[in-house]
């Protein structure tokens, strides 16, 4: 039995190419409400002379707009549990009517066994690119200036339950 799965407009844009192009960090941080898992996604600069930086953009706010994120003016709010947890074979963040995945690059066991343990995830998504393998200083600079320019896509996720039931594309 196959099921059929139409994307919405807003995951048009949001092809395997753009989740296997984006920059992907995560990390553990106490913060004043306790620890937080951090997930940010961030597109690279332009690769290829038919990307634009605007065509670029354009994607970025439709996977936040799938992911449900909010502007840093914005409360954060929770948009539902989204991480897949898949033991040593790594981690997805399932996208609204999407019929792919974003699979996560190694977690770490700390992330992992904190978000099984129901710590939060705070996703942070980037409009303007991120060079891959930016380190840490830099990647928190990144963040500073999105989310004081606005430019920033947030919100909160967690783990899914595995006894929810899941619905992959055929």
């Amino acid at each position: 039995m196959s099921c059929a799965i139409s994307p919405s407009h807003r995951a048009l844009n949001i092809t395997p190419g753009l989740l296997c192009a984006v920059v992907v960090s995560t990390w553990v941080e106490d913060t004043f409400a306790g620890p937080v898992a951090f997930l940010v996604i961030a597109h690279p600069p332009a690769r290829h002379p038919d990307e634009t930086v605007e065509g670029i953009e354009q994607q970025m706010l439709d996977l936040a707009d799938a992911l449900d994120l909010t502007e840093p003016s914005e409360t954060l709010r929770h948009v539902g549990n989204r991480v897949i947890l898949l033991g040593t074979s790594g981690t997805l963040l399932t996208i609204a009517d999407a019929p792919y995945s974003l699979r996560l690059p190694p977690v770490g066991a700390e992330w992992s066994r904190m978000v099984s343990e129901g710590t939060p995830v705070c996703i942070l998504l980037g409009l303007d690119p991120l060079p891959p393998h930016t380190d840490e200083k830099a990647t928190q600079e990144y963040l500073g200036l999105g989310l004081l320019s606005g430019r920033i896509r947030m919100g909160a996720t967690g783990a899914m339950d595995r006894r929810e039931p899941m619905v992959l594309a055929p």
